[in-house]
């Protein structure tokens, strides 16, 4: 199975706090770490830590920051051949964790605002060869346009984590063929509160199957033919970063692997549960191993 995802990397430095921080307040961490991340970086990770062969296309700077995610990369077996290395600084991401595994998110672009059509172009001969394309918006809009439409040009099939949320134009939904929003992006994208509604809003838009991830609830999916409730596994949250980033790895993972959509959703589930049990982006994705002891306890009771 062959992978290709064209998105984002950063340098994440995360505050462990009691609580997180009120408008205008100071407190005091408790703990702090760096992390490779950025959403094109961590589905990179997530897929090939399952087992894919991933193609990781995108921008770094010329930096300490970019050597790292690039060298970390190059130690998991992702090809990080067709990342550009640019003359600004690498993207980065400033969170906060609570004790309760909530965050919060400031991230700068960076080198990832160069992702661009040229380098699209410059890519086509993966693009084809890929199984899935994964897309997410943080790189600028009109290169994943580009991007998805150059992908079904060549039948190429396409997921889009549309995060974080923007209104997307009508030539993006058509052209999309599984799309993952979380309950509140699903509400910017579509401008409906109801989470049934608001799928079934870009379904007539055009988008083949709809995805909404609703965190330990597991997650939600609509097609024309099927609509499935997922339920997820019950595990302690100690930092939901990467938890979305990680499911739509393993969901292009389970697809490519010919699994049904039932079983799909299981196993993006469980993996999604367990980012979510380490601290960090790329350090708590799960390999296959740890996933498969999961599935394997839950179907032996």
């Amino acid at each position: 199975m062959n992978i290709v995802v064209i998105g984002s990397m950063n340098m994440d430095y995360v505050l462990t706090t009691d609580n997180l921080p009120k408008k205008g307040e100071t407190i005091h961490a408790i703990d702090f770490k760096t992390s490779i991340g950025g959403k094109g970086a961590n589905q990179a990770f997530a897929a090939r830590k399952l087992g894919a062969d991933v193609v990781m296309i995108g921008s770094v700077g010329n930096d300490d920051n970019g050597r790292k995610i690039i060298n970390r990369m190059n130690e998991v077996g992702i090809d990080t051949s067709r990342i550009e290395i640019v003359n600004t600084e690498t993207g980065n991401a400033m969170i906060t964790v609570d004790n309760n595994g909530n965050n919060t998110i400031i991230v700068y672009g960076g080198a990832n605002k160069c992702v661009n059509k040229e380098i699209i172009d410059k890519n086509e001969d993966a693009i084809i060869k890929a199984d899935f394309v994964i897309f997410q918006l943080e790189i600028p809009i009109e290169t994943v346009e580009y991007g998805i439409e150059l992908a079904k040009k060549h039948n190429t099939k396409v997921i889009l984590n549309p995060a974080p949320a923007k209104i997307l134009s009508d030539n993006i939904l058509r052209n999309v063929d599984i799309i993952t929003p979380n309950e509140t992006e699903l509400v910017i994208i579509s401008g409906e509160n109801d989470l049934k509604l608001g799928a079934r809003k870009l379904l007539e838009s055009g988008v083949k199957e709809v995805i909404v991830t609703i965190g330990e609830k597991g997650s939600y999916y609509l097609s024309n033919e099927k609509e499935i409730l997922s339920e997820s596994i019950k595990v302690k949250a100690i930092d939901t970063t990467a938890a979305g980033d990680s499911f739509n790895g393993a969901l292009a993972v389970a697809i490519c692997e010919g699994k049904c959509i039932e079983e799909a959703l299981e196993f993006s589930n469980v993996v999604g549960a367990l980012t979510t049990t380490k601290s960090g982006a790329e350090k708590s994705l799960p390999y296959r191993e740890e996933v498969n002891k999961i599935l394997e306890i839950k179907y032996n009771k």
